[in-house]
């Protein structure tokens, strides 16, 4: 059975340029990767232009019995993009609201205790807000809508204070020791209301879950990542979990697969994502010991192709559903059957 050891978070994840690698209880005092020594080689580069290579992504998830929805936020410094995915589970129809930013406008969480990102336009306005240290996170959007889709807004509280929520964080080696990536994972049970053209829907904490990912790494020129969360709950208890492709050479001592349940944090080993049949094919997720056996079926794709000088970005955010098999540390057996879920395929050129 697979271990890894989790142990209380430090204050740094980075301290005097030395990263300390690990899977961590609780959040980083300070969510900052910066000021590493040389990460892209033997080159002599000044650490305020490496620095310039850490760029965060932030993602909010929430979900109940009708509505399943992901807020996604990437910041590369000099620019910035927002996109905001809603699926009606019952109908399959689907919404997006997407928006470039310009350098400045939006930069990720330092501490979680209490924090704001936010995307704020004329047309498009989010904003997630952690407030740790009242064990809650507020998330809000407004979006105005066109011919080709309605009017919505939102306000969402996920309790961190209720049975079930939990956190992970991590600090993993991005591709070698010299670069990293660290991450802040944490869910609970969501309440709120969303509404949509002239339609309102409440979310009870009863049915609601919550999921917040945030991540800072040393990018490379080209990226491409993979990843799957599921939420909802089975016999009541809270269930969720992040699965994607690994990232260090060390993966089975240092990667940030995570199991959620019923408010117990169980790491899971690292696994292969597959897609046989493309995007919206299904998606096989395995591992070598006997952990995971999934398979995601996409039911909506989400595709996205941006090209902005130097930059160029290829993205598909898919909803679907996972059928198979999970283990808990203690060899429980999860057993999936249509649980709801989003995946995520990335290629970035920055």
């Amino acid at each position: 059975m697979y271990i890894r050891e989790l142990s209380p978070a430090p204050d740094y994840p980075v301290r005097n340029g030395k990263p300390q690698f690990g899977s961590f209880t609780g959040p980083f005092g300070h969510f900052d990767i910066k000021g590493m020594k040389r990460p892209f080689g033997d080159l002599p580069l000044p650490v305020f232009i490496t620095n310039i290579r850490v760029m965060e992504r932030m993602r909010f998830l929430f979900s109940d019995d009708e509505t399943i929805g992901e807020i996604s936020i990437f910041n590369a410094g000099y620019f910035s993009f927002m996109e905001t995915t809603l699926w009606n589970r019952i109908t399959k129809y689907k919404t997006a609201y997407r928006r470039i930013l310009p350098p400045g406008l939006m930069r990720g969480p330092r501490n979680f205790q209490s924090s704001v990102t936010a995307c704020r336009t004329q047309k498009r306005y989010v904003k997630i807000n952690t407030r740790l240290q009242k064990k809650m996170i507020y998330v809000d959007f407004d979006f105005i809508g066109s011919d080709s889709r309605p009017s919505t807004e939102a306000h969402l509280e996920m309790n961190l204070d209720r049975l079930g929520a939990a956190d992970l964080s991590s600090l993993i080696p991005y591709g070698v020791k010299r670069r990293c990536q660290a991450s802040y994972q944490v869910t609970g049970p969501l309440q709120g209301w969303i509404s949509t053209g002239d339609k309102d829907h409440t979310i009870s904490e009863e049915f609601g879950i919550g999921f917040l990912d945030v991540r800072k790494a040393y990018f490379s020129l080209r990226t491409k990542t993979s990843s799957l969360v599921g939420i909802a709950r089975i016999d009541g208890k809270l269930v969720s979990f992040q699965l994607g492709n690994s990232v260090s050479g060390d993966d089975y001592r240092y990667n940030d697969n995570i199991l959620f349940y019923d408010g117990i944090k169980h790491p899971l080993p690292p696994v292969r994502i597959t897609r046989p049949y493309g995007v919206s094919g299904a998606w096989v997720i395995q591992d070598t010991e006997s952990m995971v056996d999934l398979v995601f079926t996409p039911i909506s794709v989400s595709s996205r192709n941006l090209s902005l000088f130097v930059v160029r970005t290829s993205y598909q955010t898919v909803y679907g559903t996972f059928d198979g098999t999970l283990l808990t540390g203690e060899g429980e057996p999860l057993v999936l059957k249509a649980f709801p879920g989003i995946g995520k395929k990335i290629l970035l050129r920055i």
